[in-house]
Parts: structure tokens; C-alpha cells; sequence
């Protein structure tokens, strides 16, 4: 990489995040570390129309080239989504890290795609950059920026040798992206460098073998394609669905065990259980019905929004977290 490594901008005094507070066996108690209700804004999660026409009409021009359409949509919606998921990550650090602010903090996205997460943290008031490896996220990133008014500082680059000096950020976001590097560990290390004493890492994985996932693959909708010995993977996507030759870039996805394995050999402590952060994002995910998938989904979602036992009962909890989603981890950076 040719950037030479220069720190990221910042304010002269930095947040002081404080740890949350721990419970008999060493968990956060969370009731305790809900210090503030959630303030931004609801932005859609499907329907950006009214902020950003022009990046959704550059996002539009990749269909014709994509090798399905119904998949085309899946992926576009990731993307569109990346602006209202930037609102909610906020909230939740807010409603789990003890003096969370957005205003001022340092963030730094990493695989942060069409920059839709660091747009609804500049908004905020962070100091924002993103590397992207994608040429094409990296165009539509700075497009959308631009509708947006914000700044970012975006660079092209992978994760295992990030461009910036040691301590630069106080914040790292790290979603869906692991699965992706070549060297998991040394990622991590990087981020822990970049990052100053006591900052934070908010980190995102597929679940492996989440019975979802066995039926309906988390990033090609492909049953049992998780199954599958890597090297069949990459035949079976490339050759057999018609992805094309080299697409096929994700690794063996790391289960929430060797996650916390990974994290602590490279100087990470966890701050909120798995689960916790998981059953919270699956309520708030399901909380307006319309911008869920129509059919079962969509009923499910009008069903469980308005009841609150199948997010308290803890038979529940374990069964949304074996059955379907996301790991989702905050993590410190020790001195």
C-alpha cells in the first residue's frame, strides 16, 4: 500500500468510553448501562429515495452486469441499508458503552463498503474514514458522501495493513467483513493498533450453523452451501450458479467459540455478551414490519414486534440465537 501512515483527524480532547458494569459472573448488566433511549432518527432501511437519488441510480446501473436479479436485490438492499444500520449502531453503543458520543469520536469502518454507516456517523458529528478494496464502493461511497454533505476520509486498502498511525481511532466497526481476510488474526492485531488504550471494536460475523444459515447461505442465499468443503463452495457458486470465475471471496466463517479466541489473543476483552447484542438487534430489525421480506417473514415480524416475552424469556433468547442472525461482539482494546 503506498499511503504513508498519517493519523486521522481529530478533536483535542478524545471520549472516554467507561466500561459497563459487570455482574456477579462477570457479565454486563444491562439494565444498569441503559443511559440513554435512542435519539436518532428512524431512517428506512429499504426507501433512501429522499436523501441519496443519484447514489441509488449509480447503485441501479450494476443490475445488468449481476449474475441474478432476485440476488441483485438482496445485495442492492444491503447496501441501501448500510445508512439506517449506521443510525442503529450508534444507539446501541449508546445504550451498552457507559458516556458513548458520537460527536468527535474518531470511526473507522473497515470494508466499509458504499459508506452508508460512516455517513449516519459524520452526521452525528464523528470524524469518519473507511477503507474499501472495491473500486466500484469506493466511487458510489464518495457520491454518497457528497449527497449526504459530509466528509470521509476513504482510502482502498485491506484490513490486514490499515494506512494510519498507531491509536488514531476510538472506534472500529468491523461488520461482515472477517470471513473475508486473509488473516484473521492479523486483522485484529491492526485494529488493535490503531485503536487507542480502552477503545472499541464493533465487530459483526455470520453464524456458520445457525439452522438459517444451513438452509438459506448468509451471503449467497444458497442452501447448504455452508456445508460444503471450501473448495466446493467456490465450484459450486462459480461454475454451477454461474457467479463467475474469482467472485467467490469468502472464507471458512469463524464460529462465536473461536471468535472470542481471536479477540482475546489479539488484547480485546468482551463487554456485552453475544446474545444480548444479537436478541437486540433481532427486535429492533422486526419493529416496523413493512421493510421485512413480505410473506412468512413479514407476518412473523407483525406477530412478534407487539409481545415482549419472546425477547425476556430465556428459552426464547437461546432459541433466536442458535436459530438464526448474526454474532455481534463489543469489544475493548486493553492498554
Amino acid at each position: 500500500m503506498s499511503q504513508p501512515r498519517t493519523a486521522a483527524p481529530g478533536p483535542a480532547v478524545r471520549p472516554a468510553f467507561a466500561p459497563v458494569p459487570r455482574g456477579p459472573a462477570g457479565r454486563a448488566t444491562h439494565g444498569e448501562t441503559t443511559l440513554t433511549e435512542p435519539t436518532a432518527p428512524r431512517v428506512s432501511r429499504t426507501d433512501t429515495s429522499a436523501v441519496e437519488p443519484r447514489y441509488l441510480a449509480m447503485l441501479e446501473a450494476e443490475r445488468a452486469g449481476w449474475w441474478s436479479s432476485e440476488n441483485f436485490d438482496t445485495w442492492k438492499n444491503l447496501y441501501v441499508s448500510e445508512y439506517a444500520r449506521g443510525f442503529y449502531v450508534v444507539d446501541t453503543l449508546r445504550r451498552y458503552v457507559k458516556g458513548f458520543d458520537p460527536r468527535g469520536t474518531r470511526v473507522l469502518d473497515i470494508g466499509c463498503g458504499d459508506a452508508g454507516v460512516l455517513i449516519a456517523f459524520a452526521e452525528q458529528g464523528s470524524v469518519c474514514a473507511g477503507i474499501e478494496l472495491d473500486e466500484k464502493s469506493r466511487e458510489r461511497g464518495l457520491l454518497r458522501a457528497e449527497e449526504h454533505g459530509v466528509t470521509i476520509d476513504f482510502r482502498s486498502g485491506v484490513a490486514e495493513a490499515l494506512p494510519w498511525a498507531d491509536g488514531s481511532f476510538d472506534l472500529v466497526i468491523l461488520d461482515n467483513v472477517l470471513e473475508h481476510v486473509q488473516d484473521r488474526p492479523g486483522t485484529l492485531r491492526e485494529i488493535h493498533r490503531v485503536l487507542r488504550p480502552g477503545g472499541l471494536l464493533y465487530m459483526v460475523t455470520p453464524k456458520p450453523f445457525s439452522a438459517y444459515s444451513l438452509w438459506n447461505d448468509p451471503h449467497y442465499d444458497l442452501a447448504g452451501l455452508v456445508l460444503m468443503p471450501r473448495a466446493m463452495q467456490i465450484w459450486y457458486f462459480e461454475k454451477l450458479r454461474g457467479g463467475g470465475q474469482g467472485t467467490y471471496d469468502v472464507g471458512v466463517i469463524p464460529t462465536r467459540w473461536r471468535l472470542r479466541k481471536l479477540l482475546a489473543a489479539a488484547g480485546f476483552s468482551v463487554e456485552v455478551e453475544p446474545r444480548e447484542l444479537w436478541v437486540h438487534y433481532l427486535r429492533n430489525r422486526i419493529a416496523r414490519p413493512d421493510e421485512v421480506r413480505p410473506g412468512l417473514k413479514r407476518r412473523l415480524a407483525s406477530y412478534f414486534t407487539t409481545r415482549g416475552w419472546p425477547f425476556s424469556n430465556p428459552a426464547m433468547r437461546w432459541f433466536w440465537d442458535v436459530s438464526i442472525g448474526s454474532n455481534f461482539f463489543i469489544a475493548r482494546r486493553g492498554s
